[in-house]
């Protein structure tokens, strides 16, 4: 008889825990602003650890921000004047029906997603603008403004059909596309650098130059910049996603290739400016930062294949380690500013950063 209570008593804690687990998948991490919930005619103010369910009404004021907890296994963060209806939820992560749907109808929203190990399958849906998402474990943007519909993929892979039938169309990174009706989605590639601007801005409209990025932190600026404008280089915010794609390689020129453009590179330029010196001068050329030395190593090998003494030199910026790639020792910022130019021309490089830098290692071009 013990023994059986025994027994009893252990699934009666195995019960309870069931049920603390129940309800915790979408709950609010943090709250910037003004951040509410509509549930069933009812509207209260959102803070830290409360849990949602199906059939919220989230939504954001203006100047806002909500980040919400998804499953132990990814976030989402939602911007100023954000509206998501969720329209499925699980009622805890172990259930046998794990469809989720959501239901985003203006704003600014970011879905990091990690397939919890346990589940075989967790199928998730972004309904947006016109569009039924399915997203694979990976990192999405979505924006809606104005009834205009847009979603860039970071990493991952976004399934997108119509809402009222078409074609289904399968969205890679690393991109952004614009949903108009009645046509398939206009693309824009993106640089993987650019995400950090996206992520700190709040604008699937940041820029995508990592030369601009590297502009605004050696300027000193720390405050999230304006649509448009450059964006401080911070670390990517961490998550359990791998890595986007790859790092930059210099755009090739159009026409025929010399064997020595192997490296990406298209061929050498006519004669170096005349504003070259023996690489002792102060100032240099900021070309890119990485933060993996290798992958700044193959880019400064691919400038010195073209014919330019790139070198590679390490910065902390907030703790974090960066590898900045280079052009140094020049006399003057205009002599500087000369090369940048030229390299501009050449490998349609954006919004170089001059600054002083110190002497070269070796002789600048």
């Amino acid at each position: 008889m013990k023994r059986v209570s025994v027994q009893v008593a252990v699934l009666l804690l195995g019960l309870v825990a069931l049920v603390a687990q129940a309800g915790e998948v979408l709950s609010v991490d943090g709250v910037s602003g003004a951040a509410s919930v509509d549930r069933l005619g009812t509207h209260f103010d959102l803070k830290p650890g409360d849990q949602l369910s199906e059939r919220d009404l989230v939504k954001v004021g203006a100047g806002g921000s909500l980040s919400l907890a998804f499953a132990g296994h990814g976030f989402i963060e939602m911007g100023p004047g954000s509206e998501i209806a969720i329209e499925k939820l699980p009622f805890a992560s172990y259930a046998d029906d794990l469809q989720t749907i959501f239901s985003f109808t203006r704003g600014y929203l970011r879905v990091v997603w990690k397939l919890p190990p346990q589940a075989s399958t967790w199928p998730l849906f972004v309904y947006f603008g016109s569009q039924h998402g399915a997203l694979s474990p990976g990192e999405y943007f979505f924006d809606d403004q104005s009834g205009a519909a847009r979603a860039c993929v970071a990493a991952g892979r976004l399934s997108v059909l119509p809402r009222a039938g078409g074609q289904l169309q399968e969205l890679r990174p690393s991109a952004c596309y614009r949903f108009v009706a009645a046509l398939p989605p206009e693309k824009v590639l993106r640089e993987s650098s650019a995400w950090i601007a996206v992520r700190r801005g709040f604008s699937i409209d940041a820029p995508s130059s990592p030369e601009a990025l590297l502009a605004a932190n050696d300027a000193g600026n720390d405050e999230p910049a304006a649509p448009g404008s450059a964006q401080p280089l911070v670390a990517p915010v961490q998550t359990r996603i791998a890595p986007p794609a790859p790092p930059k390689t210099l755009p090739p020129q159009p026409g025929p290739r010399p064997a020595a453009a192997a490296a990406g590179l298209a061929p050498p330029a006519p004669a170096a400016p005349s504003s070259a010196s023996d690489g002792s001068g102060e100032w240099g050329v900021n070309i890119a930062s990485y933060p993996a030395a290798d992958d700044a190593d193959r880019h400064a090998q691919q400038l010195r294949a073209a014919g330019y003494a790139a070198t590679v030199q390490q910065a902390q910026v907030k703790g974090q380690t960066w590898f900045r790639v280079q052009l140094r020792g020049y006399p003057s910022a205009d002599a500087a500013r000369a090369v940048a130019g030229e390299l501009q021309a050449r490998f349609s490089y954006q919004g170089l950063w001059v600054n002083k830098t110190g002497p070269a290692i070796a002789p600048a071009p």
